[in-house]
């Protein structure tokens, strides 16, 4: 901006000195009136030109540029007026250490809060535009969770990541627009940065734990390898319906009804096998019998009243018994899928009963009879 300025006020400069014989306050006086013209002329075109590649977006079915372009325009307008008038004030009084010196230091001062504030304005619209989306879907996916036990803690990824991300650039683009003011009045800024450099290094190194389940949670709220309402299996064999994906932990809650809190560092490093899709929550029921019991009868029964048991609770595919290993005995699992709403571990429970009561009925089938 200040190449064409510098251009106009030269060629002002010569023509008023070489031809009008002007004196130097006349100069500083017309030099000073084209500048701050000239800048007002730009601020203005740049609001314009904002607005007009704003609305060509719209047409073109970009809403999110065209909004960008919108919320540029009036930072843009105002940053280009007052760091101009600040430049036209030093230009007019270069030498000048007082009134005028304060006057321009302060036309940027104001010149940086009101590009800082466009830049939050434009990360939080990015923020809630393209990130909220994906975490959002997270949330809507899981859907209520009906069956959670009172004063159980339930708190969206939306709550627990987007505050951060905008704290975070809340703190950087201030911290970049102090260093700018500082700069511009003279004062050493490498020295500033290294200090806070080897302070955030301090801190890091003391708080290295917490940042990492910090930054794990961004990870597991962003990529979603699971969401609030999942079961899903630890590679302990423990498993869980997901409850809160919190920024420093998740939490758990068990088949026995308790709460497991679990660092979130160690579930993005773990291998986890998620038990819910789209079309519901997988239940199961493994056990063991004797390989002399009739396995099929068995079976049929169990698919039988897994049916009869669940009702309209259950999701596709239907009830399945699969023989998993083969010896003197013999390790089967009964495998079916509920409904999102329902809730999982009763369902085995009350399956796993009624299997031992069948088990036991068919060895008494298979005890010799005592003679009469």
């Amino acid at each position: 901006m200040q190449a064409p300025i510098e251009a106009v006020s030269k060629h002002i400069d010569r023509f008023l000195i070489e031809r009008l014989q002007a004196g130097p306050a006349l100069v500083g006086l017309v030099h000073l009136f084209v500048v701050v013209l000239l800048t007002v002329i730009l601020a203005w075109l740049g609001g314009v030109l904002c607005r007009f590649l704003s609305r060509r977006f719209a047409a073109a079915g970009s809403p999110l540029a065209s909004r960008l372009l919108a919320l540029c325009a009036q930072p843009v307008r105002y940053v280009t007026l007052f760091v101009g008038l600040s430049q036209a004030v030093e230009d007019a009084w270069p030498a000048a250490r007082g009134p005028g010196r304060w006057i321009a230091g302060s036309l940027f001062v104001v010149a940086i809060i009101v590009a800082v504030r466009g830049v939050l304005s434009i990360v939080q619209l990015v923020i809630h535009e393209v990130i909220a989306p994906s975490v959002d879907e997270a949330d809507d996916d899981a859907g209520p969770s009906d069956h959670a036990g009172p004063g159980t803690p339930r708190t969206s990824s939306k709550r627990a990541v987007l505050p951060l991300l905008q704290r975070a650039s809340q703190v950087l683009l201030w911290l970049s627009g102090l260093i700018l003011v500082l700069d511009h009045f003279g004062q050493n800024v490498s020295s500033v940065v290294a200090a806070l450099g080897v302070t955030s290094l301090a801190i890091g190194l003391a708080s290295q734990q917490a940042l990492s389940n910090i930054i794990a949670g961004l990870v597991l709220a962003i990529d979603h390898p699971f969401r609030t309402g999942d079961r899903i299996r630890l590679p302990t064999g423990e498993v869980g319906e997901v409850l809160e994906i919190g920024m420093r932990s998740t939490r758990l809650r068990m088949a026995d009804g308790g709460l497991l809190i679990s660092p979130n560092v160690d579930l993005v490093a773990a291998k986890l096998v998620n038990l819910t899709t789209e079309r519901g929550v997988r239940g199961e029921v493994r056990l063991s019998a004797s390989a002399l019991l009739n396995i099929e009868e068995l079976s049929h029964f169990l698919e039988t009243e897994t049916l009869s048991v669940v009702g309209d609770g259950l999701a596709e595919p239907a009830p399945k018994v699969q023989l998993l290993t083969v010896s003197e005995r013999v390790d089967l699992a009964l495998f079916f899928w509920l409904k999102r709403h329902e809730d999982v571990p009763p369902m085995e429970e009350r399956l796993r009963r009624l299997a031992l009561k069948k088990l036991q009925e068919l060895a008494a089938r298979l005890a010799p009879r005592s003679p009469s």
